[in-house]
């Protein structure tokens, strides 16, 4: 991905082109609103790209309003030759990403009926370069077993707890780097991870081996504070990152002589949520206690539906319908006599 810090700040932009600017921070602070904040993160990346862009190769383009097909293909164009963040220049997927971001930017303003917005859409979906899309695959057995060891004998105990944590739960690294202190919770005689609301907007309890609790345990206690908020932080206390998680896992992989590694790849497919938005499967819960009042709660319409029945069991029966029998004559066989 470009480097942001080769990008001009909103207050350099915002002295060439005020009336550009403020639409735009304007538009970041409403995302703010509904997005997360990585998303608003990559908005305001793509934004200041094309405000860059148009400082740089269009001075004369001071609205957005003014902003017309030709601006989105010199800023294709420009956007392509520029280097990435470890690469020569940027790659497919960040500058879909880019073009994508500020295609959406131009439909809401649309929508929102801004009077910044431009006739038209200047960005259309075949703008967008054409792209990969493997899925991500679960290790196999002896590739996780050799991670695993290489894990085990790596002298840090954080790679060794982000190794197992993953490996064992299947854990997103957005939802493992979020975790909270108070996310094991012992229901019963077993130890259950909560993995709060995230990117699936559910949030769901994963069983724990008991041998994951004693890793967390003792690296809580060699590192971790009692007041920091997070379950596993880094040793000095920081969050961690998906940067970081990243290169502790390939670090245990190099060891292990396998091949780059997607953190993705080593949770187990059995214990991914499901992505599917038509599937009926709901997450994972763990068992309750017969006095849990949601418990009791939900057993509410089986109670009426048994309260029901016995009523219906003890109501005296109705009398039988007297019917009265019908006699019908038939006509004798054979032709009638004269």
């Amino acid at each position: 991905m470009n480097g942001s810090r080769r990008l001009p700040a909103w207050d350099t932009l915002a002295a060439e082109i005020p009336d550009m600017v403020t639409p735009m921070r304007r538009y970041l602070d409403q995302l703010a609103c509904i997005l997360r904040p990585g998303s608003v993160s990559g908005a305001d990346l793509a934004l200041r790209s094309l405000a860059g862009f148009l400082v740089e190769q269009a001075p004369e383009v001071r609205h957005i309003a003014d902003i017309h097909r030709r601006h989105i293909e010199d800023f294709r164009t420009w956007l392509t030759a520029r280097t990435g963040y470890r690469t020569g220049r940027l790659t497919p997927a960040t500058l879909a990403h880019r073009l994508g971001t500020l295609r959406m930017f131009f439909v809401r303003i649309t929508d929102w009926d801004w009077p910044e917005a431009p006739p038209r859409v200047p960005i259309i979906p075949a703008d967008l370069p054409r792209q990969d899309h493997p899925l991500p695959k679960a290790l196999d057995d002896p590739s996780a077993a050799k991670l695993l060891r290489a894990a085990q004998a790596d002298p840090r105990m954080l790679t060794r707890v982000v190794v197992e944590v993953l490996l064992r739960t299947g854990l997103r690294v957005g939802e493992f780097t979020a975790l909270t202190a108070d996310a094991i919770v012992l229901i019963g005689a077993a130890h259950w991870l909560h993995v709060p609301v995230g990117k699936l907007h559910t949030d769901r309890y994963l069983p724990l081996h008991p041998h994951l609790i004693t890793l967390i345990g003792d690296y809580r206690t060699a590192h971790v504070d009692t007041g920091n908020p997070l379950l596993l932080p880094r040793e000095n206390g920081r969050a961690l990152d998906r940067h970081t998680v990243t290169r502790l896992i390939n670090k245990a992989g190099t060891a292990a002589g396998l091949a780059h590694i997607h953190p993705a790849h080593p949770g187990h497919p059995g214990h991914q949520p499901r992505h599917d938005p038509r599937s009926h499967r709901r997450p994972t819960r763990p068992p309750q206690p017969r006095h849990d009042p949601a418990l009791r709660e939900n057993r509410q319409p089986y109670r009426r539906r048994r309260i029901l029945r016995r009523h219906r069991k003890s109501r005296i029966p109705l009398p039988a319908r007297q019917t009265t029998t019908r006699r019908h004559h038939r006509a004798p066989h054979g032709p009638t006599p004269p």
